[in-house]
């Protein structure tokens, strides 16, 4: 991503995703978000990713996560570089 990775200041999340930290999703954010789903997540049936606020989640196939999440592209963040 040309950059290492690093968290967003707590009190920046719902401003920059549009969900509160906790509930964070890749679904239902702020236009402007791109969202990458990681390859790792394809060796499960089903996922259950958070769904808008800390005590919620929802049991989503693959396939209705590619499908929901508007995502960029899969990738390897284990094959990223980080420098």
């Amino acid at each position: 991503f040309s950059e290492k990775a690093h968290m967003i200041e707590r009190d920046k999340v719902n401003e920059l995703i549009g969900h509160e930290p906790g509930g964070v999703c890749p679904f239902s954010v702020k236009e402007n978000v791109e969202v990458y789903l990681d390859d790792s997540l394809k060796r499960h049936e089903v996922v259950y990713p958070a769904c808008g606020s800390d005590n919620s989640a929802i049991k989503l196939t693959i396939k209705e996560l590619e499908d929901l999440s508007n995502y960029i592209k899969w990738v390897d963040i284990t094959k990223i570089s980080m420098e």
